[in-house]
């Protein structure tokens, strides 16, 4: 699919995200509405009975109530909540759970076994919780990041900046510009060849490396599972900053982000910054957090005088009766606090050279807020095959070159709304470009060398999806279980790969109505067999995974046998 203009992408991608957005919404109300509040916590949606614990400031003087058990330290029941999710608070007695009777709502910021803060949202600053009441927290559609995509593609209509060609080329006329940019004298040895920072770069992972530092607008490095993809985004990454650039490195995931950042920091040359709540990070990388610099910057002081204050009123509230004037100190207190973080914040993010983050994080109601428009020389996108394109437009705009990495034969985004995928809004823009008639191609390389299966594993994914172009590297082509230390040589561990066909055996499917899952105890028995069979063989039980679309897949082969507890 290919659009006439700018202007019709914006208006089929809004009407498209409406669809999702109400698809979601209808998806969280039926839940709501059909099930009690104790239904909800068995679902991992909600948890009830919690009280106030405290209420402290956070970044830009947000406030943070930790809410717990009645019991201090009382574990919290185990739910699906996180740290970035929104959720509404609601009174514990309100037999209601729809968002128009919460209380109020926010993000949680920390999840921990016996106690969960959430930042309120900025309309909720001055809100009244009493510490002798119990409340319910339940978790609510995401309309923070839809309000961002929307945003984002509003902003597309009237831009301006530094991605201007990318977006004319893209929307308009014109082909990809073939002409190759030299590259600077920094980058080349003796010989004038690129100096490598990972020496042990494969042929097609150096030549997707000089590809992408010498195109003008825009590199595509299409990654089939296990090429070392990651690794060369991080290599062009390096020569980028070495040259004198700065980067916005992104990805839809946070994990995708921290294994961009976890391969970066080893190099001393870069200095790097990772945006987003701590919790949601990796603890390798959590050091190189905005938050974890900010406390450890010369500013700390300047701002923790300011906190301290406004932390000392906000314990206050509810020891007072007459709250006015508090309020009205709180609200100063805010401001200033704000101002001071702000420019501590500038200083920390202008001094950096990466800048990491998730695509719906890369908007202008975060920390990037605080660059000229024109600060970055280069975005990089990890996983864009996993993103939506309007969700890879919020870092596009922000610099005039751009590294797309994927692989579009992989996980797609995920779509709640059938229509909105049927008509496009699962179409990535990686896809998109490749399927362009007239440049395509020219503007993508592909990885080849695999390091992560034997071959005939490899294999029917090479010739179905890549065109046989894949080859297994000499380490993995023919390496089997029996070779590592204490496994057996039998034939169970002789063999890459077993396929069972359990067609006419009797396995009957069991479903549930209310999720669409499946099980099948059967073929759970069956896989259980063979992992038995492995670990007697002297596989330890931990090295193996089992993978299945279903959870109730998963629910039924955890209790088909205790061994799966180690598994």
């Amino acid at each position: 699919m290919q659009f006439k203009s700018l202007e019709d992408f914006v208006i089929q991608q809004l009407e498209l995200l409406n669809l999702e957005r109400d698809a979601e919404i209808a998806e969280s109300r039926k839940l709501q509405e059909t099930f009690s509040a104790k239904q909800l916590q068995e679902r991992g949606v909600c948890i009830l009975n919690l009280v106030v614990h405290g209420m402290r400031s956070g970044l830009y003087g947000r406030t943070i109530i930790t809410f717990g058990s009645k019991l201090v330290g009382k574990e919290l029941p185990s739910s699906n909540m996180s740290s970035g999710d929104i959720v509404g608070i609601f009174s514990n007695s309100s037999a209601s759970q729809l968002e128009k009777d919460q209380i109020c709502s926010g993000i949680i910021s920390c999840v921990k076994s016996n106690t969960i803060e959430i930042a309120l949202d900025s309309d909720c600053e001055n809100i009244d919780l009493n510490d002798n009441e119990c409340y319910k927290l339940l978790q609510l559609a995401n309309s923070v990041t839809y309000r961002r995509l929307k945003m984002g593609l509003n902003s597309l209509k009237n831009y301006q900046g530094p991605a201007a060609t990318l977006m004319n080329t893209l929307f308009g006329e014109q082909v990809f510009s073939s002409a190759n940019i030299s590259l600077p004298p920094v980058l080349l040895g003796y010989n004038n060849d690129l100096v490598w920072f990972n020496k042990n770069l494969d042929h097609s992972q150096k030549e997707a490396v000089e590809f992408a530092l010498k195109q003008r607008e825009l590199a595509v490095v299409h990654g089939p599972p296990g090429t070392g993809k990651t690794t060369t985004v991080v290599e062009i990454i390096l020569q980028t900053v070495k040259a004198g650039n700065r980067v916005l490195a992104c990805a839809p995931s946070n994990v995708a982000v921290d294994n961009i950042l976890e391969k970066l920091v080893s190099n001393s040359s870069v200095k790097a910054i990772r945006l987003g709540h701590p919790t949601r990070m990796q603890e390798a990388v959590q050091n190189r957090s905005l938050d974890a610099v900010l406390s450890n910057s010369e500013a700390r002081s300047i701002v923790n005088d300011v906190r301290r204050d406004l932390d000392a009123q906000l314990k206050q509230i509810p020891k007072t009766k007459k709250r006015g004037p508090i309020f009205n100190e709180i609200k100063n207190l805010r401001k200033e606090l704000r101002e001071r973080e702000t420019k501590a914040v500038k200083e920390v993010l202008s001094h950096a050279n990466v800048i990491l983050t998730t695509l719906t994080s890369a908007t202008q109601e975060g920390p990037l807020k605080h660059l000229l428009p024109d600060h970055f020389d280069y975005v990089v996108i990890d996983e864009c095959s996993q993103a939506t394109e309007s969700a890879c437009w919020l870092a596009l705009t922000r610099a005039p070159r751009v590294l797309l990495a994927g692989d579009h034969f992989q996980l797609p985004p995920t779509i709640i709304s059938p229509e909105a995928a049927r008509r496009g809004l699962g179409l990535t823009l990686m896809e998109r470009i490749i399927q362009r008639k007239e440049d395509g191609k020219s503007c993508v390389r592909m990885l080849t060398t695999q390091y992560r299966m034997h071959r005939d594993i490899m294999q029917w994914a090479s010739d179905q999806l890549y065109h046989g172009k894949l080859e297994a590297h000499s380490s993995v082509a023919s390496h089997l279980l029996m070779e590592l230390p204490g496994v057996e040589d039998n034939e169970d561990t002789g063999i890459p790969l077993l396929l069972l066909d359990t067609a006419g055996c009797d396995f009957h499917e069991s479903a549930t109505s209310e999720e669409g899952s499946k099980a099948n105890s059967g073929e759970a028995a069956l896989v259980f067999l063979h992992v038995q069979r492995l670990v007697e063989s002297g596989l330890p039980a931990r090295d193996i995974a089992i993978v299945t679309p279903y959870n109730l897949q998963v629910w039924t082969m955890s209790y088909t046998h205790i061994i799966f507890d180690s598994i």
